[in-house]
């Protein structure tokens, strides 16, 4: 049991960081982003050509790769949300589509198949026992550093004349620039603040799987998306949550589910979860209605 904990756990930190960055635009915004996964890839190209062609310290990498990806989202931004400020949010998403593709496509033309590796700060196969699964000190770092950051920030939100500056801009940007809040300036800071923890959720993990590839992070991105989605798009607690429930399911599906011989079971897993969520939700107006309701007694 304490092996499912720990591998669910693991995964768990690594959807959650990815989480926190969809949920932080999407409240900011109501634009669901789907360029995080191959940001977080093209992070890692930075650092590698940093740390491993260059020789470079790995925390220097690693900052110039966060700071890059922060870069890359102020100039998403201001490039191309901006001009589609008035369009349904639903554009804006297709553009973070398109350029996912793009960075794609930019990383398969100057590196192809072959994998890239980074040198890591940690010893690999060093860390923690946990009933035989060594859990190393980057994979604690991300699960600590994303529930800092899932409740850190919700707090920040709600307590920071900044944070509810968001809120408002998110609810009615109209009346936000009314009451003399910049709000471009607002999103140019949740789609860095989003780009960059896209880096470092990318940098994270990387040490736990050795190698990057284009599309490297894209699906466990995914699994941020589906997080997010369970977790509610509107809380970064939530998010957290959403995460670890995933990352426990799947770890738990794995282990005794495993040898029925299914392909694709943590897909299996992440589709029935959310299917599962989503009929709550949508059912729970109703079921909360007729349970609220008075009951007639006949004499």
């Amino acid at each position: 049991m304490l092996q499912v904990l720990a591998i669910g756990l693991i995964s768990a930190g690594i959807y959650a960081l990815f989480a926190v960055g969809i949920v932080l635009v999407y409240r900011g915004t109501k634009v669901l982003t789907f360029a995080g996964g191959e940001v977080g890839t093209a992070a890692l190209y930075v650092a590698a050509f940093l740390v491993t062609d260059h020789g470079m310290p790995w925390v220097v990498g690693a900052l110039a790769a966060v700071l890059i990806a922060a870069a890359a989202g102020l100039a998403f931004e201001a490039g191309l949300v901006r001009w589609s400020r008035e369009a349904d949010p639903v554009v804006t998403s297709i553009l973070t589509v398109a350029l996912s593709a793009t960075i794609f496509a930019t990383e398969f033309n100057l590196h192809g198949n072959n994998p890239t590796t980074l040198e890591t700060p940690v010893r690999i196969g060093s860390g923690l026992d946990v009933d035989g699964v060594i859990v190393s000190p980057i994979q604690i770092a991300a699960i600590v550093v994303a529930a800092l950051l899932g409740f850190g920030l919700q707090s920040f939100l709600r307590r920071t004349d900044f944070g509810l500056a968001i809120l408002a801009a998110a609810d009615d940007a109209p009346a936000t620039l009314l009451v003399g809040v910049r709000v471009s300036r607002i999103r140019l800071v949740l789609w860095a603040s989003s780009f960059g923890l896209a880096a470092v959720a990318a940098l994270l993990v990387e040490p736990t799987v050795g190698f990057i590839t284009p599309g490297y992070a894209s699906t466990l991105y995914l699994g941020g998306l589906a997080a997010a989605v369970i977790g509610g798009l509107d809380s970064l607690p939530g998010a957290v949550v959403g995460a670890t429930v995933l990352g426990l399911a799947q770890a738990f599906a794995d282990k005794y589910f495993k040898g029925l011989g299914l392909s694709g079971l943590s897909y299996v897993v992440t589709l029935t979860l959310l299917l599962v969520v989503l009929l709550v939700r949508s059912y729970a107006p109703e079921i909360r209605k007729r349970l609220a309701a008075p009951v007639e007694v006949t004499a």
